[in-house]
């Protein structure tokens, strides 16, 4: 198991420019580069959006002058909201294709926004089952595989609602980004462990969050019962994950917090 950090947990505290030698200095295997949000021009450049060629052949040689890995890229579609909305999905589905391929990321973070699960009708199930195949089509040309961010207000937010995308997508490119704090959230009732058992054979890559620390953190599970972050990544290991596990939540103040959070994730590298 490798470790990373999400350059949105950064995002308004340093420039992944700046994170990249940090992380390397701390410990941390990789970086996964965060996008899909509209730039405004002006601002810091927090994400891959609004950086022209040369900046992002600069993050490149950095990442490679650190010796980090780039797990994943991170970006969002909306292919329930329109024709329009569809295709400009798809064109954000190949252009996230041509940076993962340049930052020899495999995965590709997916947040189907606009419509939870539990609102999904079987039309707007249709358009986007259609959606994850036409992205992996596109993984099929760029050899990288999807990864269904287990996130609110999305058709992939629920244990079920993943099942569902991967069954019916029926492709090896279509597969989950496991977020164990969304199914606390949204599905309290759910053992935990239960879920992981059961998205575990599609898990590509894991999503984090500490909100005071890894170490005293737990999640709920069960309704009133909770699970440790030690149990969770114990038994991925267990399983015998090999892939990324990206911080994308810590406490104020955010540096300070990973530089000491990497310290005890390692006891399940």
């Amino acid at each position: 198991m490798k470790f990373s950090v999400t350059t949105y947990a950064t995002q308004n505290v340093i420039l992944p420019e700046e994170l990249i030698p940090k992380l390397a200095e701390w410990g941390y295997d990789g970086i996964e580069l965060w996008g899909g949000r509209a730039y405004t021009r002006g601002q810091p450049k927090w994400g891959l959006e609004g950086r022209s060629e040369e900046e992002i052949r600069n993050l490149k040689r950095l990442v490679d002058e650190y010796g980090l890995e780039v797990p994943a890229v991170s970006t969002y579609f909306k292919f329930t909201a329109g024709d329009e909305a569809y295709k400009r999905s798809i064109e954000t589905g190949r252009r996230y294709c041509e940076l993962a391929r340049l930052f020899g990321a495999k995965i590709i973070r997916v947040v189907g926004e606009g419509v939870s699960s539990s609102e999904m009708t079987e039309e707007k199930w249709r358009v986007f089952i259609k959606g994850l195949r036409d992205l992996a089509a596109l993984g099929d040309e760029y050899d990288v595989t999807f990864g269904l961010e287990l996130h609110g207000h999305t058709p992939h937010d629920t244990v079920l609602g993943q099942l569902r995308c991967i069954w019916q997508a029926d492709s090896p490119r279509i597969r989950v980004l496991y977020q164990p704090t969304t199914t606390s959230l949204l599905e309290p009732e759910i053992d935990q462990m239960w879920a992981l058992d059961k998205l575990f054979p599609y898990i590509v890559h894991v999503h984090i969050h500490a909100f005071t620390s890894f170490e005293c953190d737990v999640l709920r599970s069960g309704w009133n019962g909770h699970v440790h972050w030690s149990q969770i990544l114990g038994e991925l290991k267990r399983r015998g994950y090999s892939g990324f596990v990206s911080v994308e939540t810590v406490p104020k103040p955010v540096l300070e917090s990973l530089q000491k959070a990497i310290k005890w994730l390692k006891l399940f590298s």
